[in-house]
């Protein structure tokens, strides 16, 4: 098990995170990713920043795969950045279509943070 919670913090970073953080050094793959026009500047740098955010996220997932002491609160903010986004994308009636997939990774994100949370307590 010492294993498993690092390889999921991992695969929660780099998987789940690190793939959009791809685009904020290729926006040209995010209006592929968000179905939007590569014209809207304004939209596009704000998605552009939301890429970068991921980054940050990314970048905690890996910190906290190898600090024991950084798991909570990695685990913790991840889950509100996957959670808000799908209640938001709920909420406006945005399950399908374009975002569809990004709510399907998010969802499988909030299940490998559950898998986390219970590995977790179980440890301590």
């Amino acid at each position: 098990m010492q294993y498993i919670v690092p390889i999921l913090f991992y695969v929660l970073g780099l998987g789940i995170h690190g793939v959009p953080a791809l685009s904020a050094l290729f926006p040209a793959k995010i209006s592929k990713l968000y179905g939007i026009s590569a014209n809207d500047t304004v939209l596009m740098t704000l998605l552009q920043h939301r890429a970068v955010l991921f980054a940050l996220v990314a970048a905690a997932c890996i910190y906290a795969a190898h600090v024991s002491a950084a798991r909570w609160p990695v685990l913790i903010g991840a889950v509100i950045s996957m959670g808000s986004f799908m209640v938001i994308a709920v909420a406006r009636g945005e399950q399908g279509g374009s975002l569809g997939k990004i709510v399907i990774v998010d969802g499988i994100g909030l299940m490998i943070a559950a898998l986390l949370a219970a590995l977790l307590i179980r440890m301590n």
